[in-house]
């Protein structure tokens, strides 16, 4: 049994403990000590709001100063406590994270220098016709090959219940027209039209919260599925926008849908209901919404070369009343020939508000120690994984069992730099704690095919890490897969912390290597 508490923002923990069946851990507040005493709670929420300012063909501003800002909050003047400038120049020259160092191993190190801002490509094909998929297929192509050598993007797909990350970051070119290769086309799963975008946009919004800052997802579609069944009622069902855009406001990403239909002669049915809905996303978002235009490859090329070239206000609004009501926020320039991209409110629910940095909470343990760990969960755990195919039907100290016909064992190798651990107790100088691991393997359809988990107790000698600072752990998990092309979803976390690490990434799973005699 595994005993997991999913960090703050991260959705994918807690599908990972469903689909495992884990219970996830829970404590109920303590009660208070003095009920008949009245306390005093005050509190303050930073808004911030990354602004993207073009002039009339498009192109980004730069060189405006703080004083050139004006932000209203409910119409009320604000004071800016901050005003940064973002610049093209400031972004990461180049990043290709695909091409391991060596065969078989991966590696999430690249969280510790992600590209600026984020650009990640959706296609969601969930809702796109087949028809429709060859275009989007095309200018996608285009859009790739046009690609400055330096600008690196990640590529997701969505066909079932999954969200797959078919390329990581990366500026190869020949690695992502592979990726869209392996996108589109394909016939959609029978029960496609029945994905819920808002489901989409949560699981995007789950692997996104290990990067920092401003995030771009450029998001090709052909609307919701929300507007297209004829039953109302199945409207009314849908779960609410709020805590998304509550969800996508704290990790910063913008929304750009992107309609895969491209120029319409004809509104279908539900079509003028689907692309308000996508303006609201972008609006909500900071993003921009582009339907009933056949130029995807060119508006997907001025996105992410004009969005690196933004700007970061932050405000503390004083008429805050926790009263979960929607604040429209507005923003304007001395220069009203200027356009303006940003979010356009929040709701003051306290849902976005967060514990001071390095603020702390005590952790009981069951033998009566205690040990202090941060409120946040801090940094990702940043780990390798070597994976390869295993000769063997069950590798010796791995809880797997044989595989069954059509399935091929896999070994996956951790390397857990020693440094992330966080002690759980110390004796003698050694430093125990509890890793948890898991594995999820998708088929293309993002349907799961296998899933492993376990706890591993790491022990680590101080004494010796003072000595070598880079040392690593090392553990191994065996899965089974069956034949034919997988996608592997590989979770570390500290049981102690809920800090957590993922690699994601694709694999060609071969027929089982037959045993010498």
């Amino acid at each position: 049994m595994i005993v997991c508490a999913p960090p703050r923002g991260l959705v994918s923990l807690c599908l990972l403990a469903a689909a495992l069946s884990l219970p996830a851990q829970s404590t109920a507040p303590p009660p208070a000590l003095h009920p008949q005493i009245p306390t005093l709670h005050m509190s303050t929420r930073v808004v911030l709001t990354d602004v993207t300012v073009t002039d009339s063909r498009g192109n980004p501003v730069r060189g405006l100063t703080r004083s050139d800002f004006h932000i209203f909050d409910d119409g009320h003047p604000q004071a800016l406590d901050s005003f940064e400038e973002h610049t093209q120049s400031q972004s990461t020259a180049s990043i290709s994270i695909a091409a391991p160092s060596r065969p078989n191993i991966f590696s999430n190190d690249f969280l510790q220098h992600p590209p600026s801002p984020v650009n990640v490509i959706l296609i969601d094909t969930t809702t796109i016709r087949l028809v429709d998929q060859m275009y989007v297929y095309e200018e996608l192509t285009r859009f790739v090959r046009n690609l400055p050598p330096s600008q690196p993007v990640a590529i997701f797909n969505r066909s079932g219940d999954m969200t797959l990350l078919l390329q990581n970051f990366t500026s190869d070119h020949t690695l992502l027209l592979a990726a869209i290769r392996r996108a589109v086309p394909q016939f959609r799963s029978p029960d496609a039209w029945y994905t819920s975008d808002v489901d989409t946009l949560q699981q995007m919004a789950a692997y996104l919260s290990q990067i920092p800052g401003r995030k771009n997802l450029l998001w090709f579609s052909s609307g919701s599925n929300l507007f297209l069944d004829p039953d109302p009622a199945v409207v009314a069902d849908q779960p609410p926008r709020r805590p998304l855009y509550d969800l996508l406001e704290s990790e910063r990403i913008a929304i750009y849908p992107i309609d895969a239909r491209g120029l319409t002669v004809g509104l279908r049915q539900g079509m003028i209901y689907q692309q308000m809905q996508m303006q609201q996303d972008a609006q909500a978002t900071g993003g921009a919404a582009f339907y009933n235009n056949n130029g995807l490859a060119r508006i997907a090329s001025h996105i992410v070369s004009t969005d690196a070239s933004y700007y970061t206000l932050t405000y503390s609004p004083l008429n805050l009343q926790l009263d979960g009501k929607w604040h429209r926020v507005r923003i304007k320039l001395d220069d009203p020939r200027y356009h303006l991209s940003y979010r356009h409110g929040y709701y003051d629910d306290g849902s976005n508000n967060r514990p001071p940095p390095g603020d702390t909470r005590t952790l009981l343990h069951a033998d009566g120690s205690r040990t202090q760990v941060p409120t946040e969960t801090g940094d990702p755990i940043i780990f390798q994984a070597t994976v390869q195919q295993s000769s063997l039907s069950a590798m010796p100290g791995t809880p797997a069992r044989p595989p069954q016909k059509g399935q091929t064992a896999y070994l996956v190798h951790y390397m857990l730099p020693a440094a992330a651990i966080q002690p759980r107790s110390i004796k003698d100088n050694v430093e125990t704690d509890v890793i948890g691991a898991a594995i999820i393997a998708f088929n293309h359809f993002g349907d799961p095919v296998a899933r492993v988990a376990q706890n591993t107790t790491m022990a680590v000698d101080q004494n010796k890490v003072r000595t070598i600072p880079n040392a690593y752990l090392a553990f191994d998990q065996q899965v089974n897969l069956p034949t034919g092309l997988d996608y592997l979803y590989l979770m570390l976390w500290d049981t102690t912390t809920n800090r957590l690490g993922t690699i994601n990434l694709p694999i060609d799973v071969k027929k089982p290597v037959k045993r010498k005699p």
